[in-house]
């Protein structure tokens, strides 16, 4: 009987220690992970311009899936109420205006900028074809989209640099189709813009000749999602270079891409593509001149360029040849 209830006891003990030993086996072994999900970002640009071409290009191509990150683009018309959702709302990425960005980031926004799209003014100021000479603009009225905006910022200076400051009226109208609206029904003399607003209407000064270092948009993000998801900002970064890119490599695409987001610009398709390819800058370095445009109009010209821009992350692609194999 004994010698039974041994066996059964011993029986009992090695089932016990067969259970644990199994448990630790399937404790041990490698869990099967589920497929990574991509990561989700909300990336904002500003206007309906062919400066925004890569952006589009980076949705378009898949260039973001490439770099593990589903996106979703967010037009949000001008580059200050761009900025202010940036702020206030749950963007990660916002593509807008220099002078909004620096201004923002003075009244204590806590944003850095991390790439430009490019470091020179790409636009024109564009009037009715009776006006040839800067003076005869005296006593009317040029459109802009919003006050902050690149439009705003651009037209003050030039209207600085033709000694015509306070003779002029600036008018917001919104967004850039109501601007070239206002201009081709002859509501307005003009308007600094990238692309001609109308078939009759002339180009009276062309921005790039002032010499003004300037970066018509930064990208920006918010410093502690920068501190925080430092990877998501380079696949950001990779996935908009390689939409420049896909740009200039790609023509017939980038068409149908401009096609789309300029609504089916028409005629003017060549004109949008020679424009995005000459001033979009295959880098989207920060030039540290462009930042202090802004501060010395600001009245704040004192203050260090450093505290506004980071091209750590950028400069690091450009080191590792990202963007030089994207033209291979």
């Amino acid at each position: 009987m004994c010698s039974a209830r041994r066996a059964a006891s011993c029986g009992r003990l090695a089932q016990v220690l067969g259970c644990v030993l199994l448990s630790i086996l399937l404790l041990a072994l490698p869990k099967a992970s589920p497929a990574q999900t991509p990561a989700k970002v909300a990336v904002a640009y500003s206007a309906v311009s062919p400066i925004f071409a890569g952006v589009w290009m980076a949705k378009e191509t898949g260039a973001f899936e490439k770099q593990g990150l589903k996106a979703d683009l967010v037009y949000i018309s001008s580059g200050s109420i761009t900025v202010q959702a940036m702020v206030g709302g749950n963007l990660d990425m916002s593509v807008a205006a220099s002078n909004a960005v620096v201004s923002s980031i003075l009244r204590g926004a806590p944003l850095v900028a991390v790439g430009s799209i490019t470091n020179r003014p790409a636009m024109s100021l564009f009037v009715q074809p009776e006006i040839t000479r800067p003076e005869q603009l005296q006593g009317k009225v040029l459109a802009i989209t919003r006050h902050g905006s690149s439009t705003h910022f651009l037209t003050q200076f030039v209207l600085e640099k033709l000694g015509l400051q306070d003779k002029v009226k600036i008018q917001p109208m919104g967004g850039t189709r109501e601007v070239d609206v206002a201009v081709r029904t002859g509501m307005v003399a003009g308007a600094v813009r990238s692309m001609k607003p109308g078939p009759k209407t002339r180009m009276l000064v062309d921005l790039p000749d002032l010499g003004i270092p300037f970066s018509m948009d930064l990208i920006a993000v918010k410093r502690d999602f920068y501190k925080n998801s430092p990877k998501t900002v380079e696949g950001m970064l990779k996935a908009y270079v390689e939409g420049v890119a896909t740009l200039r490599t790609r023509k017939d695409f980038a068409y149908k891409v401009l096609a789309k987001y300029l609504f089916g610009a028409g005629d003017s398709l060549d004109e949008a593509y020679e424009y995005a390819v000459k001033y979009l800058d295959r880098h989207a370095r920060v030039e540290p001149a462009v930042i202090q445009t802004v501060l010395n109009w600001e009245g704040k010209g004192e203050l260090p360029v450093n505290d506004f821009f980071d091209n750590i992350v950028i400069d690091r692609i450009i080191k590792e040849g990202f963007v030089e194999k994207l033209y291979k």
